[in-house]
């Protein structure tokens, strides 16, 4: 689904990584492992291409995305095509990037930006499947900054899946989630049909949901 070859990338003077090579296979789960700081973070905004917006990077290689049955570079596409790939590799960050409305338009912004047919019956299919609706079902009108570290997190991923992308990049995805309710989103992902990309600092994690770990510190 995706192929990184000799991926080159610094900060100012500060290389990230060099000669970075992965592979990801569609519909699998991959795992980006590493300390803090290594730049797993990086790696993902350079998969969704919002590396773009950073100031002062230098990006060299290749990243392949299989679209429609053929290879495109990531690298040298047209920045007026961006939009459609960000909605087929979408970017879960740690910290939940919530619009200053309510909870059910952080939902409904975007079915009706992208034109998902239908997307009422779907923004109550996914916090379902993220197991949010039946704790803010009564409030959906009230504003998205009112719910809890978890409950925004489980927001943003219900936001992405409504959205149906191919790639999915988690970061950290149950770290602010108890423990039932992360193997419950643990076991929701492992039966999604969607190319996952995770980091996590949870070993049992990685262990329950990853067929492929690929460590950054092989890279410095």
């Amino acid at each position: 689904m995706l192929k990184i070859k000799d991926l080159f990338l610094k900060f100012n003077d500060k290389v990230i990584f060099k000669n970075l090579t992965l592979n990801f296979k569609e519909n699998e789960i991959t795992a980006i492992t590493g300390p803090s700081g290594i730049g797993k973070t990086s790696l993902f905004l350079c998969l969704n291409q919002m590396i773009r917006y950073e100031d002062n990077y230098s990006l060299e290689g290749e990243i392949l995305y299989k679209k429609d049955n053929k290879y495109i570079s990531l690298l040298s596409i047209n920045d007026n095509d961006l939009p459609c790939i960000r909605k087929e590799i979408i970017y879960v960050s740690q910290h939940p990037d919530l619009l200053p409305l309510s909870i059910y338009e952080n939902l409904s912004f975007f079915g009706k930006a992208h034109k998902i047919s239908n997307y009422e019956d779907k923004i109550i299919k996914v916090l379902k499947k993220v197991y949010l609706y039946n704790e803010i079902k009564d409030s959906l009108d009230l504003k998205a900054s009112s719910l809890s570290g978890g409950q925004a997190q489980r927001l943003i991923l219900a936001r992405a899946l409504l959205l149906n992308p191919k790639v999915l990049l988690l970061d950290e995805p149950t770290a602010s989630l108890n423990e039932d309710l992360a193997l419950k989103i643990e076991i929701m992902l492992k039966q999604e049909k969607r190319t996952i990309i995770l980091i996590s600092h949870f070993k049992s994690q990685i262990k329950n949901l990853a067929l492929k770990v690929y460590s950054l510190e092989d890279y410095l």
